[in-house]
């Protein structure tokens, strides 16, 4: 029930950036600090209760914090390089996430407690590749909200979700 939280702050984002002006650098930050805030609590309350988090959401939500205090702090280098990647630096967040989560947790990045260690590497370095070139596409069309914003973002949590499946059914597979 409560999974579902972690979607919040990407939403306050999106949905505060399609109905303010985007031309007012003020804008920019009450949008990264609220949504900032809103992914901090949101991680806190992960981890205080031992939740997984979805590494994708993860990885934006480590993106809006950081956004939130470059402003907080005022680091306008790091404004700058948003400004400069626009939705590929939320990808970049993932990808840093990514290689983190392959190295560090047992589920990978693809978040999956399974006794399939291999599976769980495996699927995660492809989520890992597919994840760079989702990457450079959306720094490649930056400006284009369907190549940029939209297409990259949908086919990472697709493609997550199929791996994601394709453990559960090795799983299932192994036991039978």
């Amino acid at each position: 029930m409560i999974k579902f939280l972690e979607v919040i702050p990407l939403s306050i984002f999106l949905l505060v950036r399609r109905n303010i002006n985007t031309e007012i650098s003020k804008n920019w930050e009450v949008l990264f600090i609220a949504s900032g805030l809103a992914a901090f609590i949101v991680i806190i309350l992960f981890l205080s209760r031992k939740i997984q988090f979805n590494r994708l959401f993860l990885g934006i939500n480590i993106y809006l914090i950081s956004g939130g205090l470059a402003f907080i702090t005022r680091q306008g280098w790091l404004n700058r390089i948003y400004d400069d990647l626009q939705a590929s630096g939320m990808l970049l967040w993932i990808v840093i996430t990514e290689v983190v989560s392959i190295v560090l947790s047992p589920a990978g990045f693809i978040g999956v407690n399974s006794p399939d260690i291999t599976s769980i590497k495996k699927y995660s370095l492809l989520l890992l590749l597919f994840s760079i070139c989702a990457l450079a596409i959306s720094f490649g069309f930056r400006g284009s909200i369907i190549l940029s914003e939209i297409a990259p973002f949908i086919s990472l949590f697709l493609i997550q979700s199929w791996l994601k499946a394709r453990i559960a059914d090795n799983h299932k597979e192994s036991i039978t």
